[in-house]
């Protein structure tokens, strides 16, 4: 009995390094991903700058720091404010794409391929241990099966809740850099506008 228990153990204990590879890994951008992702106070966006050094730059300073910078050209050259805002948050969600959500992917997409591996080597070493009469090693075949498909499982479904969460809040921290460029877009309509009346009241009495 004490060759089955450790047995199942070795074998359940190989199943679970197996899987901890790729989820350690998206664990790891997505904590990444997590950080960068963070909403920012409003003192940190007047200033444009994070006030604590040391973490990832948070993606919506990102944008805040792209937005004013192509403003400027896109004043240059004619450009709307409109097609400019959307511009830059469709370059924000590009790097979070390139640098979190895909690479997220990429390791929670390897675990159900490991689970299958393991199921299916666990129902060949099954049809073996049959074939030889070995209790211990029908035992271990079972635990690799069994086991391996839930971790891998559980592992995937944590990595995609993981992901969708943290796309939630980046979506939370670039609609308080939109709330600040329509702020400072009604200023500037405000100001365009009694600029305006004022020419036309020193036209009129002209």
């Amino acid at each position: 009995m004490l060759g089955d228990e450790m047995m199942t153990w070795l074998v359940t204990g190989v199943a679970l390094a197996a899987v901890c590879v790729p989820f350690l890994q998206g664990m790891r951008r997505a904590l990444g991903a997590w950080s960068a992702t963070r909403r920012v106070s409003s003192e940190e966006l007047r200033q444009g700058k994070a006030n604590r050094p040391g973490t990832n730059e948070p993606l919506a300073l990102l944008m805040l720091r792209v937005l004013q910078k192509s403003l400027r050209e896109g004043e240059r050259e004619g450009q709307p404010s409109d097609f400019v805002f959307d511009a830059t948050r469709q370059y924000v969600l590009n790097e979070y794409e390139n640098h979190y959500a895909r690479l997220i992917t990429m390791y929670a997409s390897l675990l159900p391929p490991i689970g299958f591996i393991g199921t299916t080597g666990g129902m060949l070493i099954l049809f073996l241990s049959m074939h030889l009469a070995d209790d211990s090693l029908e035992l271990g075949a079972l635990a690799i099966a069994l086991t391996s498909s839930v971790f891998a499982l559980i592992a995937y479904a944590g990595l995609e809740a993981m992901k969708i969460r943290v796309y939630g809040r980046l979506l939370e921290s670039l609609r308080d850099v939109e709330a600040l460029y329509q702020q400072a877009d009604a200023r500037r309509e405000q100001a365009g506008a009694s600029d305006r009346g004022m020419a036309a009241g020193a036209a009129a009495s002209a």
